[in-house]
């Protein structure tokens, strides 16, 4: 399998770094991206090709008679910049079909956060296999978690080629229906922020009570890693786990029940309800 990468910023350089883990060949992978600069560091860091065009950059990978041109485009651009990636990879490849070359089989893999499968179809080659991807921060680490959904146009072998790759970034699973994706986003796309903004005023509220900054900050991030790291083992469920930490009249639930009595489980709710309805707002407006 060849890889073309249009974008090189913190997700593309976790995918590609994901990808050599998992042992795939440095020149069957490139990346492409207007600033030289940026193309140098990537070449440099992971040893792949790169150029500033996406014709450059596909004839690095292949050659004219190469037998194998399958290729999975990876598009890790802001999503105000997707429609003219598109556009552009789609006057590519019409003009390789008209010049008389075999041209690549492409399955295209979005990683832009909220540009849908309808405009991303418009502005691509017909019949084009798209998979829409959500993944988060975590990734970057290889700890994160990405939702996945495939437009009808893609074979099993596209999902697969699509789950392997986000694979090396942490966990996956896939959606049905492509709204899916916006319940996603306020969930895990937006959720590591909910994590650091309990994780930052938990070290606020350890400081004002007489703790070291430093020793604040230890303690409550290693707190929330030692408490997501038994959730996911499975064996209790978070409610059962917080249950067995609390003691009646103790001083957990002495902090439980200060949650309760400002409706916290409500503003967890309303405030995931407005990240989904967001979403939805500016897929809208991408989608214009």
């Amino acid at each position: 399998m060849h890889w073309l990468f249009i974008g090189a910023g913190n997700m593309a350089s976790s995918l590609v770094g994901g990808l050599l883990g998992a042992h795939e060949r440095p020149q069957h992978i490139a990346v492409v991206d207007p600033d030289q600069a940026v193309c140098q560091r990537a070449e440099s860091a992971f040893g792949i090709h790169s150029a500033t065009t996406v014709d450059a950059a596909i004839s690095m990978l292949f050659s004219k008679n190469d037998p194998n041109r399958q290729l999975g485009v990876v598009i890790a651009v802001k999503p105000h910049i997707v429609q003219t990636v598109c556009k552009s990879l789609s006057e590519y490849m019409q003009n390789t079909v008209a010049e008389g070359d075999r041209g690549v089989k492409p399955v295209f893999i979005s990683v832009a956060a909220g540009v849908r499968e309808s405009s991303m179809k418009a502005w691509l080659p017909a019949g084009s296999a798209l998979v829409r991807c959500m993944p988060n921060t975590p990734a970057l680490l290889g700890l994160g978690v990405t939702a996945l959904y495939a437009n009808a146009q893609c074979s099993v072998e596209d999902k697969s080629l699509a789950e392997t790759l986000l694979d090396s970034a942490g966990l996956t699973l896939w959606v049905e229906h492509e709204s899916a994706l916006d319940a996603v986003t306020a969930v895990s796309g937006s959720g590591p922020a909910y994590f650091f903004y309990l994780i930052e005023h938990m070290i606020d509220a350890g400081v004002s009570l007489g703790l070291t900054r430093d020793s604040a900050q230890t303690l409550a991030i290693e707190t929330a890693f030692g408490a997501a790291s038994m959730a996911r083992h499975r064996q209790h469920t978070p409610a059962e786990l917080r249950e067995n930490v609390t003691s009646r009249g103790g001083t957990t639930a002495a902090a439980l029940q200060t949650f309760d009595d400002h409706e916290t489980a409500k503003i967890i709710h309303r405030a995931l309800m407005a990240a989904h309805d967001r979403a939805i707002e500016l897929g809208d407006k991408l989608s214009n």
